[in-house]
């Protein structure tokens, strides 16, 4: 499928990458006499290409991906009618229009955005000041560091203290495929300051996400919390099709509280005493944002 270049950015290692309208991004490597890309080098030769359409492998993957989802969804739903809804009954009688009703309830939006989301695993999401790429093995060294700072740990639920040597790479190989979990990096150095992320629902349960972040203490107090949570609440409603989102902070926390308010989350109870941590019992404060109407 066609996109068109809409700008340029140059990654980690000095190339340039071409940035589709789609949202895909291609390398424009010059690298001579394999790739012969001369125009790539001057600001002229990348702005003569903007326009210019290019064959986007990643959106033919994805339209497939689609439609495969819609398929197993229609096949699920009309198995699932046939055999449980009485309809082999009514199709052997001629009944044709009980079968379409079936089939036209079915809801084909979460598969669409499952499938969708499962393409765009690898993408980075990019805020005014962030850039939230998925969290790979080689930064355990820089979650240990920040996230073994004794005032980072007291602060947030899930990172045990003292952060030991093995805990950042467990963790990182245990996430899954319902992890959403990105490294918070700043665009000019590529430094990873903390880490975000989006725990999506067991199957059986409505299309919702557990929220979760942290920052390391150098860049507290900078707003970086409240824009790595709104980046992804866009993300949770947009890319996976969630219907609601939820987080928790520590009562005694009223900065992790303020972060939450700031994207959006409604407070919706308190539990006290509900986890024991790092030696004391906290009380929990619960928030529920749910898909804009």
């Amino acid at each position: 499928m066609k996109q068109k270049i809409s700008g340029f950015h140059l990654d980690g290692e000095g190339h340039w990458v071409a940035e589709l309208e789609c949202g895909h991004r291609q390398h424009m490597r010059h690298e001579p006499p394999w790739m012969e890309r001369p125009w790539v080098l001057t600001e002229e030769g990348r702005r003569s290409r903007l326009g210019f359409a290019l064959e986007c492998k990643r959106c033919d993957e994805a339209g497939l991906a689609v439609a495969e989802a819609v398929r197993d969804a229609l096949v699920s739903a009309a198995l699932e009618a046939y055999e449980d809804a009485g309809l082999s009954g009514l199709c052997a009688e001629g009944r044709w229009e009980f079968a379409l009703d079936a089939l036209r309830a079915t809801r084909l939006t979460p598969a669409i955005h499952r499938a969708l989301s499962h393409e765009r695993k690898g993408a980075a999401i990019e805020s005014a000041r962030l850039i939230l790429r998925p969290l790979q093995l080689e930064d355990a060294r820089s979650v240990q560091r920040l996230a073994g700072d004794r005032e980072v740990a007291e602060n947030a639920a899930g990172i045990p203290y003292p952060f030991e040597d093995g805990m950042a790479e467990a963790w990182i190989s245990s996430l899954d495929a319902r992890s959403h979990v990105f490294a918070l990096c700043l665009p000019a150095s590529g430094e990873m300051i903390g880490a975000a992320g989006l725990v999506e629902a067991a199957e059986e349960r409505p299309r919702t996400a557990e929220l979760s972040y942290w920052i390391g203490r150098a860049h507290w107090g900078q707003g970086f919390g409240t824009e790595a949570a709104q980046a992804l609440v866009r993300y949770g409603f947009e890319t996976l099709g969630l219907d609601s989102i939820h987080a928790n902070c520590f009562s005694r926390n009223p900065g992790s509280r303020r972060v939450l308010e700031k994207a959006g989350f409604r407070h919706i109870g308190r539990e006290e005493k509900a986890l024991h941590h790092m030696g004391r019992d906290e009380d929990i404060e619960r928030f529920l944002l749910t898909r804009p109407s």
